[in-house]
């Protein structure tokens, strides 16, 4: 079950934070998914990945608020699913962290990262991770000669 492998520990922040505030906060804590709230409902979340692709890439300035960066999308599950039910969800959405949520309050988080250490055998973990991970095709790849760098 869920409930018994995700981190309860919530750390979020507010629509108003600013970038830096974000990175303060996933570098203290060593995260790289955070919950922002609007008083006490979460309107969205972002990521490590979002302030450098979605963020960094338009040259935002570290004081400028989150919250047009922010993922409004909100996926979770309920804290007594299945970690082959979060498996699924991850899979399809091509996401490394949901939601926990009981009675639509957020109880907890759960990373691919909580279900590997807990060393959970699970061949839908392995297909997963494939699935997340899986290269789109991208038509602009730039490619260099193996023999253009050295060690």
């Amino acid at each position: 079950m869920i409930s018994n492998i995700m981190s309860k520990s919530l750390i979020t922040s507010n629509i108003n934070s600013s970038f830096k505030d974000i990175a303060f906060l996933m570098k203290k804590y060593d995260i790289g998914f955070i919950p922002i709230s609007n008083g006490n409902k979460i309107v969205g979340v972002i990521t490590d990945r979002d302030i450098v692709v979605n963020a960094i890439s338009n040259n935002i300035n570290v004081n400028e608020k989150v919250e047009s960066y922010i993922n409004k999308r909100l996926i979770y599950i309920n804290s007594n699913d299945s970690i082959d039910t979060a498996l699924k969800v991850m899979s399809q959405e091509k996401i490394k962290r949901l939601l926990i949520v009981e009675d639509r309050k957020v109880v907890g988080i759960l990373s691919l990262s909580d279900i590997i250490n807990k060393n959970i055998d699970n061949d839908l973990l392995v297909k997963t991770l494939k699935m997340i991970w899986e290269i789109d095709k991208n038509d602009d790849i730039y490619e260099t000669e193996i023999d253009e760098f050295y060690l």
